[in-house]
């Protein structure tokens, strides 16, 4: 009962501030409301048992009133052979992250449906062991932060990978052209970053 309370409690005081700030521009408004989600997010991970979780839905939900991402999923399309082979790559040349394609599909949706952002690239370091990688996807309008959909670490063997994410247009959403941005960025500093764009009917 008590963690009930407390909960309510933490909403209540997240939803005043809200208001407190119903008057921002559209795109402050936006990073507000990730950081609000990312807050709300962890009280719903906590009360769960998994705050980690619940931060990352929250951060995600609280955006866009109703943007809903689904997990990352990443397939490696060429081997490390295969790529190093196609980039002509030799150990000695050290990292090399390459941008091969980045796409938002599909190029119109109807507000309540999902588009899928995916990126592919390539990932050559010289060794044979993984590295870590960070993928960021953000929803932007103009040069405007939208949302903030997601952050995550992977860890990535050498090859050309294909990472997806879909996530739902929340019926609340203005109609008008999006861009999706998606950046790459290794533990070495090493950063690629492809945006496409779709309307919203």
């Amino acid at each position: 009962m008590k963690r009930s309370i407390t909960l309510v409690a933490g909403i209540l005081v997240l939803a005043l501030v809200v208001g407190s700030f119903g008057c921002q521009s559209y795109g402050r408004a936006g990073g507000l409301g990730a950081g609000i989600g990312a807050a709300t997010g962890a009280i719903i991970g906590h009360q769960s048992g998994h705050a980690g979780e619940g931060a990352a839905i929250g951060a995600v939900v609280g955006g866009l009133t109703g943007l809903i991402a689904h997990d990352v999923k990443a397939r490696r399309a060429k081997s490390r052979e295969e790529t190093m082979a196609e980039y002509n790559y030799e150990p000695q040349q050290g990292e090399k992250l390459m941008l091969e394609n980045a796409q938002a599909l599909p190029s119109v949706v109807q507000r309540g449906n999902f588009v899928e952002a995916s990126i592919q690239y390539a990932l050559l370091t010289g060794g044979t062991g993984a590295v870590q990688v960070t993928e960021t996807r953000q929803l932007r309008r103009g040069d405007q932060v939208v949302a903030d959909i997601s952050s995550q670490k992977f860890s990535r063997p050498d090859g050309t990978w294909v990472s997806t994410q879909q996530f739902k247009i929340p019926n609340n959403t203005e109609p008008g052209v999006y861009a999706i941005m998606q950046r790459v960025t290794t533990a070495q500093g090493s950063t690629i970053a492809g945006s496409d764009t779709f309307t919203v009917e």
